[in-house]
């Protein structure tokens, strides 16, 4: 019996566009939250410059426990992941990182990436392309941070039925994370991925080769079908 043809992505990787947005009230000095990066991911005409379909968003946390007051406070109080891995990161005594996770993230720069939410667009989903697309932003937001941490969690938790279902959710994504780099972290779900090393970047090379060569829409054909639907033809 033949293997069955992979399922075509819904449009060409090649047109997806990362854009970046940090949050700042007028008020904030620096001091008083992390940064908060959200990052959305789109299908792009770049001849028209025009957004075509939504891919999905990923919201990430810059902390750093030298430049936030009361980290732990802040991000305990946080929806989402963020309250989770804070309390496994971070000493509540002290409010820094814990000695240990010097073995998990190298002691170099002082903050930590934090990916507190991701969520794809259901079309998109199955591919492995969110591991990537997560990556890309993570090796962007790194820069300086001694390494990221996740909580691997699911968000949309309406179509499982049971404590089984989530289970297998979960370890769905931790397959996800761990193709990343990402190691677990003191026995509570929460993982890690050291941004001193060349263990991401390696592993988006090769997350990369294998989304793009999956079927998918030319990307030249896909353009002038988008410019014929803006048309109206």
């Amino acid at each position: 019996m033949t293997a069955p043809e992979p399922r075509a992505l819904p449009g060409p990787v090649s047109a997806i566009r990362l854009t970046y947005t940090c949050e700042q009230g007028w008020w904030d000095t620096g001091e008083d939250e992390p940064e908060i990066w959200h990052v959305a991911a789109d299908l792009y005409d770049w001849e028209t410059e025009r957004r075509v379909e939504h891919v999905g968003d990923f919201e990430f946390y810059r902390a750093d426990p030298y430049a936030t007051r009361d980290l732990f406070g802040v991000l305990d109080g946080y929806d989402g992941d963020a309250g989770v891995i804070a309390e496994s990161i971070l000493n509540p005594a002290t409010g820094h990182f814990r000695d240990d996770l010097d073995e998990y993230a190298e002691p170099f720069g002082s903050g930590m990436v934090l990916l507190n939410s991701a969520q794809l667009a259901r079309p998109w989903r199955g591919f492995g392309i969110g591991a990537v697309l997560a990556g890309k932003a993570i090796a962007r937001l790194g820069a300086g941070a001694r390494g990221a941490a996740c909580y691997p969690s699911p968000l949309d938790r309406t179509g499982l039925a049971d404590d089984a279902a989530r289970d297998r959710a979960v370890s769905a994504l931790q397959r996800t994370w761990s193709s990343l780099g990402f190691r677990p972290y003191r026995d509570d779900g929460v993982y890690v991925l050291n941004l001193a090393t060349t263990a991401l970047s390696e592993a988006l090379s090769v997350l990369t080769d294998r989304i793009e060569a999956l079927p998918q829409p030319d990307r030249e054909e896909w353009e002038a079908g988008v410019a014929r639907g803006a048309l109206g033809v």
